[in-house]
């Protein structure tokens, strides 16, 4: 099968410029480097990693919502990344977005309606019908469009959110820590809310999130992100039952479990020190730093080929690709 989106040597690098009249650039913020991935048809592919590691950026750059430095993202065989606003438009129907913050996302001065209706405007595509029935399909009341969003609870905001999002029948849906925001109970129905709407309406998502639990949940592979590098893929039970990469390995040992006696015997893996700052990043293996076997299980040759060599994503079988020189797999259930 083909993938729906293919992305290759994704970079995106912000300019830092100094204080004054002038402004001068002085470095640069590298928060997306060399990413490489693809997501196929109706299928959700987790993006995870720490706050700041470049995941909501690889989102907003795959709807090329900001320009890419350098690389390629081809939907459909089409490379968008030199495309302009006016020849993108036409490709927004097949993709769209839905925001971390349900709150910040919706324009309070507009009716839910209006919200809703505003992608069909602009495409021409406006019946009311259209709307009545996208806010039956996520669970709200055709009657509610009459409503502001400050009149929604946070769960039901969301949901707006959605709804705006499949206006116009996408086939791609960046899910930007969509429930991140949300109480536990009202996580669970936007999640079950996502996967009823990718079964029934075949979409595939790219959904972001810190949360391993819930991308667990969801998820058919998962991507694991460390400052602007996507250190492992595997499929998601490959991925947390066979985790090879160290911090992949740290992220999962930090879930915790319900059961008591299980959560007092399993090893947790506590890293040491902070998150490098993307506008310095470490040479050779960025997670070099913070890596427990870099620190104290390695020769000298190898730290020096850690400090040195940009590990590249090597396929161990099964689609499960690790970017570390001395992966190894590790049974963590």
């Amino acid at each position: 099968m083909n993938p729906i989106i293919s992305v290759r040597g994704l970079v995106k690098h912000f300019p830092v410029r100094s204080r004054g009249i002038l402004r001068r650039q002085i470095g640069d913020v590298h928060a997306v480097c060399d990413v490489d991935f693809d997501i196929y048809p109706h299928e959700t592919l987790g993006l995870v990693g720490e706050s700041g590691c470049g995941k909501t950026t690889t989102g907003r750059l795959l709807l090329n919502l900001v320009p890419a430095t350098a690389g390629t993202i081809n939907f459909q065989g089409r490379d968008i990344v030199p495309l302009s606003r006016a020849q993108m438009r036409p490709l927004r129907r097949e993709m769209q977005i839905v925001f971390q913050d349900p709150y910040a996302s919706l324009d309070p001065r507009m009716t839910v309606h209006e919200v809703i209706a505003e992608p069909l405007r602009i495409h021409g595509l406006y019946r009311r019908e259209t709307v009545r029935d996208l806010l039956t399909t996520v669970g709200l009341d055709a009657s509610h469009g009459n409503r502001y969003a400050h009149e929604f609870s946070g769960g039901q905001r969301q949901r707006i959110g959605v709804a705006r999002a499949l206006a116009l029948r996408p086939k791609v849906l960046v899910l930007d820590e969509p429930v991140s925001a949300l109480d536990v109970s009202i996580q669970a129905g936007v999640v079950n809310l996502l996967e009823d709407l990718q079964d029934e309406l075949g979409l595939s998502y790219l959904f972001i999130s810190h949360d391993l639990s819930v991308v667990r949940h969801i998820a058919d592979r998962v991507a694991v992100m460390y400052l602007g590098r996507i250190v492992e893929i595997a499929p998601v039970e490959e991925l947390f039952q066979r985790a090879a990469h160290p911090y992949t390995q740290a992220l999962i040992s930090a879930i915790p479990v319900p059961d008591p006696r299980k959560e007092r015997s399993r090893r947790r893996i506590i890293l040491a020190g902070d998150v490098p700052s993307p506008v310095d990043p470490p040479s050779g293996c960025r997670f070099r730093t913070r890596c427990p076997k870099f620190a104290g299980q390695l020769s000298e040759d190898e730290r020096t080929k850690c400090a040195e060599e940009v590990p590249a994503l090597t396929d161990h079988g099964e689609g499960h690709q690790t970017a570390c020189h001395y992966a190894e797999a590790l049974a963590l259930i």
